[in-house]
């Protein structure tokens, strides 16, 4: 199977998830807790039935699960798969996938990961630590980065055909470049 098929909406959520609200992350951009909610809920307008049941209870799950998820990104920037596989095989089991297939607006059949009446919170770990779960175990923990720009640590699925993505964006790949550049043409540096 192709990396393309892999990189369903649970990775993205929890790509999202992590950059929003992960503690002490995402290159000091992490949504203020009065702004959590609708970071949130846009970030599940993915699924418009998941943002109408979001409720402000919801956030601290939510944020303990950027901080759960972040984790595995941290593991996997640091080498240590069999880490990041310990976490989500912690976060399966405490929330195990369960899936069925739903009837979709759209008249299509979609296959869903989560217990057809699980809460919001219980229902999103399932989703992204089994999609991220698919990624390991398919062999692509690689396409799984952490921005290499000094000072930002936002994270990534790296959909390059190359898989040689090594920063969250073109603006932080730029900022690396040109202080680089800077560095060879200093005075004293030939």
């Amino acid at each position: 199977m192709e990396f393309d098929s892999y990189a369903d909406t649970g990775i993205h959520v929890a790509v999202d998830l992590v950059n929003a609200l992960a503690p002490d992350r995402a290159g000091g951009k992490r949504a203020p807790s009065d702004e959590a909610l609708p970071a949130i809920a846009e970030l599940l307008a993915v699924d418009p039935p998941s943002a109408d049941r979001l409720a402000r209870a919801d956030v601290p799950g939510f944020v303990t699960l950027a901080g759960q998820l972040r984790a595995v990104f941290d593991d996997l920037r640091d080498g240590g798969t069999d880490a990041a596989a310990a976490r989500l095989n912690d976060l399966l089991a405490r929330h195990p996938a369960h899936p069925h297939l739903a009837k979709e607006e759209d008249g299509r059949w979609r296959l869903h990961h989560h217990a057809v009446d699980a809460a919001v919170v219980p229902m999103w770990t399932a989703i992204c630590a089994e999609g991220l779960a698919r990624m390991l175990s398919a062999g692509f923990g690689d396409r799984l980065g952490t921005c290499e720009a000094p000072g930002c640590e936002r994270v990534f699925l790296d959909q390059s055909k190359n898989a040689s993505r090594r920063f969250c964006s073109t603006t932080c790949q730029n900022r690396v470049k040109a202080a680089a550049f800077r560095l060879r043409r200093a005075p004293g540096r030939r």
